[in-house]
This record gives C-alpha cells, sequence and structure tokens, in this order.
C-alpha cells in the first residue's frame, strides 16, 4: 500500500485507486484542452467567413449579385468561344486542333495499333522508340518531353508532355489517318 499526502489529511490509497485519479485527471485536463482551443478565439466574427443577411432586402440584393455574375459568366465563356473560333481553331470542346497526317512525320509502321498507345520522343530515330503499351501506363509514366500517341479510329492523338513538370499534358493534337 502506498501513503499519499493530499492537502492537509493523510490518505491511505492503494495502487488502483492511484492509477485512476491520474487517468480521470488526464482526461478530464485533455477535455479542457480541448474545448478551450475550440472556443470562439479562432473565428473572433460572430459571422465568419459570410455573414448571411439580415432581411429580405439584403437576401434580395444578394440574389441579384449571384444573378449578374452568373449573366457575367455565361457572357464571357461566350467571348472566349467566339475568340477561338475568330482564330480559326476548332471549338474548345473538341479537345485539340486536327492536322494533316503528313506533319506527324512518323512512319506508319512505327505507330500503335487501335486500343493500344506508343511513347515518342522526338528526336529519336524510329527504330530507338519504345514498343507500343496500354494507355494508362504510356499516360502514366510518360517522361518529360514526350509524346504519347494513340490511335482513335480515323486519327491519331497526340498528347504532349511539359518538359519541365511531370505528368503535365501540354498539348493535344489529331492527325487524321487518311
Amino acid at each position: 500500500m502506498a501513503v499519499t499526502k493530499l492537502g492537509f489529511a493523510w490518505l491511505y490509497l492503494n495502487e488502483d485507486t492511484m492509477k485512476h485519479a491520474a487517468l480521470t485527471y488526464l482526461l478530464s485536463l485533455l477535455v479542457l484542452v480541448f474545448v478551450t482551443g475550440c472556443a470562439g478565439t479562432r473565428y473572433p466574427v460572430r459571422d465568419y467567413p459570410y455573414p448571411l443577411p439580415r432581411d429580405d432586402r439584403d437576401w434580395e440584393k444578394r440574389d441579384k449579385d449571384w444573378e449578374e455574375r452568373d449573366r457575367d459568366w455565361e457572357e464571357r465563356e461566350r467571348d472566349r468561344d467566339r475568340d477561338w473560333e475568330d482564330r480559326g481553331r476548332d471549338s474548345r470542346r473538341e479537345n485539340g486542333r486536327s492536322y494533316p497526317f503528313s506533319a506527324l512525320d512518323i512512319p506508319r509502321g512505327h505507330l500503335p495499333p487501335p486500343g493500344e498507345c506508343k511513347v515518342w520522343f522526338p528526336g529519336k530515330p524510329p527504330g530507338h522508340q519504345p514498343p507500343p503499351q496500354s494507355c494508362s501506363s504510356a499516360l502514366r509514366n510518360a517522361p518529360l518531353g514526350a509524346w504519347v500517341i494513340s490511335h482513335e479510329g480515323s486519327r491519331y492523338r497526340v498528347s504532349i508532355f511539359n518538359r519541365n513538370r511531370r505528368n503535365i499534358i501540354d498539348e493535344v493534337r489529331y492527325y487524321l489517318a487518311n
């Protein structure tokens, strides 16, 4: 039996009671720290981060502001689409620009079969290029500056990867397989 002095009195406590008291003390201390850490001092303003409107006029003003933002957004989207069409490019929804097959400068025998992809290193001769592989592994493991060529029906899709940052596609081109 251990003898512990608490306050002015002598109490005789066994080890189990002392362990239970210590655990209770630590648990209450942990709860106190958690409660005070989650107090309102983190967000001192009552309506953080966005104040709610106080009356109907404020709600109407807020709705009107959102409607104006939506109209502005739609107008900017229309202008952006018009700009793309004025430049002679395909619509952005086409995901790239179509080029003639002759501009690809890759022999037909070195292009991937339908359903597969090929990693292509520009500047290397065709005989030194890696063999075709699955598109998921080719896109996932493409090195910096490489092209990933996939055969999509009547065209070839060429994803040109960034030379400085991994897994970033700079441009997508489509070459017609006529």
